[in-house]
């Protein structure tokens, strides 16, 4: 059986919309010899002439005329499918974004990101889901377009961007009952209380520097996130080990006061990360793009 493809349905097209061989051989830019094979073909798949001269004109038979409307909706799809182009309009979209963030990222990024999309992009929404171990499957099937974090979990498949390097401070209470103003030492250190925080980042790296410093925090509380670090550090004599980017945010506050730690502990990178699938999506290049401008070096 003879496989139609588009030129046989364009050649279709051609002849009922023109009733003439010649007017559609010339409008399609291929020889009247070419083009009356091509009809045959069509003649001898559907077992009918589809087209008969009457006072020279190709005039449609019955079965032309009720094929007609599937052969035009199918050369419109085609067409389609040609001319689709998935262009981004930040100003037009209501695209939501789906982002897999840390919890640090929802106090330190997302109030610029979201001041930022209410002028750039008004109509754009945020879907937030948190960075686990389902979040490199989750990308590589679209249920997350951009992850921003420390994921040294991806594999192949996956594109990553360095937005800025993190290190480790200390965060005490203005109010601290035994502690300065610049620093902490390592006397000091061993003695106070802790808040620990277990989250995702960093986290490991900081936790092998201070077993190889040989230092067993004296632990008050742990937390499974940052998001209350600040309110029980500054309401407490405990004191909490945290990355720089979100001192900052939480010095802001007021009531807390930043502190040099006695080890110098490793640093680390923030990255955005997305799928291959998606490395040519405007949506996501956007959205990369955007991130790399507003968070690019930020210290």
């Amino acid at each position: 059986m003879l496989d139609i493809d588009s030129r046989l349905l364009k050649i279709f097209f051609e002849i009922y919309k023109h009733s003439s061989v010649s007017k559609a051989a010339e409008k399609l830019g291929i020889g009247q010899p070419t083009l009356s094979i091509a009809l045959g073909q069509l003649r001898e798949h559907f077992h009918d002439p589809l087209f008969v001269r009457i006072e020279n004109r190709m005039q449609p038979t019955e079965l032309s005329k009720q094929i007609y409307p599937i052969v035009l909706e199918a050369l419109n799809k085609i067409k389609a499918i040609q001319d689709y182009n998935i262009d981004f309009d930040p100003l037009t979209s209501n695209y939501e974004f789906k982002l897999s963030m840390t919890d640090i990222s929802h106090l330190v990024l997302l109030p610029t990101l979201i001041n930022y999309l209410r002028e750039h992009a008004p109509n754009v929404r945020l879907d937030i889901h948190p960075i686990d171990l389902n979040t490199p499957m989750m990308m590589s099937n679209g249920e997350i377009d951009l992850a921003i974090g420390f994921l040294p979990q991806l594999e192949a498949g996956f594109y990553q961007q360095t937005l800025f390097h993190q290190h480790y401070i200390c965060i005490a209470s203005q109010n601290h009952p035994r502690l300065g103003d610049t620093h902490i030492s390592d006397e000091e250190y061993r003695q106070e209380m802790h808040v620990d925080i277990l989250a995702t980042g960093g986290h490991y790296a900081l936790e092998h520097e201070l077993q190889k410093q040989g230092v067993n925090r004296n632990i008050l509380v742990r937390l499974p996130s940052y998001l209350g670090v600040g309110l029980v550090v500054q309401d407490t004599d405990a004191i909490a080990t945290i990355p720089h980017y979100l001192s900052q945010v939480l010095l802001n506050r007021g009531g807390l006061k930043i502190l040099q730690p006695p080890y110098a502990f490793p640093s680390y990178s923030v990255k955005q990360h997305w799928h291959a699938r998606f490395h040519h999506t405007p949506s996501n290049q956007w959205l990369r793009q955007v991130f790399f401008q507003l968070f690019s070096g930020i210290c």
